[in-house]
């Protein structure tokens, strides 16, 4: 109570009879914890309705749509990749596309066979959790990437509430996690994918960060750069709050030693490929396979047919979005605008806007910034728009479709 109030008198004066100022603060702060404690509990009690909810809507897309093979993509060929045997599997469900080089890591390790498709360009940290998990699921890896994305999204939903909770009070901290559940692409958040870990490990960071704890800052930054390649732009982020925190002065001091740790998982992962294949940069020269070779030119936007034009336009439309949000961010904090600017220049200078959609996702400024428009007619129209795309989005990923 200082820090608002002023020191409190002592107990028997006249403002303190028997240390009454006391009881009255212990008795605030107790329902300031069972508010937060409600709050915490709405907010997972609605990721778990999400999950019930969307996994439902999954197994019905995917079972009352008799569909052809996707052919959306110059890449795709019909002949090996045809949409499953329908089925009420509701684990397999979330086995698609990138999946399958988790499942592929998780059981074989990396390997390189020739200028083809490899999983050395997936990030090690997930599938080493799944293989470690996996013997607590009867040895079913998809099983256990399942749950563990399922269990990360529930940690990134109570890291979420957190974060808003205590640096944001000017929003309702149960709000940005209604945006992040009706995001376009947050059933990957619950698939055999990396995108709950990662999200659940930056915000971490961000967390610890703005409560000057840079060590637990540090270490999430490097796990999460163990994650995704997008993890080493944290390092960007926790740099302007560490500056912001110690000043410039800072840097010359031992208190600057943690960051350090930041892009460490990168640094290994780029190691392991050096010393396994003799290319420290294998991530990098592997990409052109994947349609990324940093260079971006008109015929990248060719339209094949209907369904590749409507990719095109929702590819470009998210990426524009999430832009235009980032420019926000810089206004709501300058740590959150130019770690978006950093993450999303990267992206697209890989010399595609394919998959923007999911790398915009798992950065967490974006649904601060929904959940802190004034106007309700503002919120509702972003949430009916991002509803109606992830039910678009479950439909196509549930049946081998390319979501986007």
């Amino acid at each position: 109570m200082e820090g608002r109030l002023g020191p409190s008198p002592p107990d028997g004066s006249p403002l303190n009879p028997g240390g009454a100022t006391d009881m009255a603060s212990d008795a605030q702060g107790g329902c300031l914890r069972a508010k937060s404690t409600t709050v915490t509990g709405r907010a997972i009690a609605l990721t778990a309705a999400w999950l019930v909810i969307v996994n439902v809507f999954a197994l019905l897309a995917f079972n009352r749509l008799n569909l052809a093979p996707d052919t959306a993509m110059a890449w795709m060929d019909s002949g090996s990749v045809t949409p499953a045997r329908q089925s009420w599997d509701i684990v397999e469900l979330h086995n698609r596309w990138d999946s399958y080089w988790y499942l592929d890591i998780a059981r074989e390790g990396y390997y390189l066979r020739g200028p083809t498709l490899s999983n050395v360009v997936f990030f090690p940290l997930y599938p080493l959790l799944m293989r470690l998990f996996a013997p607590l699921c009867g040895g079913d890896l998809v099983l256990s990437g399942w749950i563990l994305s399922s269990g990360f999204l529930f940690l990134s939903v109570y890291m979420l509430t957190r974060l808003v909770r205590e640096f944001h009070p000017g929003i309702d901290p149960c709000l940005p996690a209604v945006f992040l559940l009706a995001h376009p692409m947050a059933f990957f958040l619950n698939a055999v994918y990396s995108e709950s870990l990662f999200l659940f490990l930056s915000l971490a960071m961000v967390y610890f960060a703005r409560r000057g704890d840079f060590f637990k800052a540090s270490l999430a930054a490097a796990l999460a750069s163990a994650t995704r390649v997008a993890g080493v732009f944290l390092c960007v982020l926790l740099l302007v709050e560490f500056l912001r925190a110690h000043g410039w002065r800072g840097l010359l001091s031992p208190r600057v030693l943690p960051l350090a740790l930041a892009p460490a998982g990168l640094i290994l992962f780029f190691l392991h490929h050096w010393y396994r294949f003799g290319d420290f940069f294998l991530y990098l020269n592997a990409q052109t396979v994947y349609g990324r070779d940093f260079t971006m030119e008109l015929a990248d936007f060719a339209i094949r047919n209907n369904a590749n034009l409507v990719n095109t336009a929702l590819d470009l439309f998210h990426t524009a979005t999430a832009l235009l949000l980032a420019l926000f961010a810089l206004r709501v904090r300058l740590s959150y605008g130019v770690y978006m600017l950093a993450s999303l220049g990267v992206a697209l200078g890989s010399g595609t806007v394919l998959g923007v959609a999911r790398y915009a996702m798992v950065l967490f400024p974006i649904h601060l910034i929904g959940a802190g428009l004034r106007s309700p007619v503002g919120r509702a129209a972003w949430l009916f728009a991002s509803a109606l795309l992830l039910a678009l989005n479950i439909i196509c990923f549930v049946n081998h479709y390319w979501a986007c």
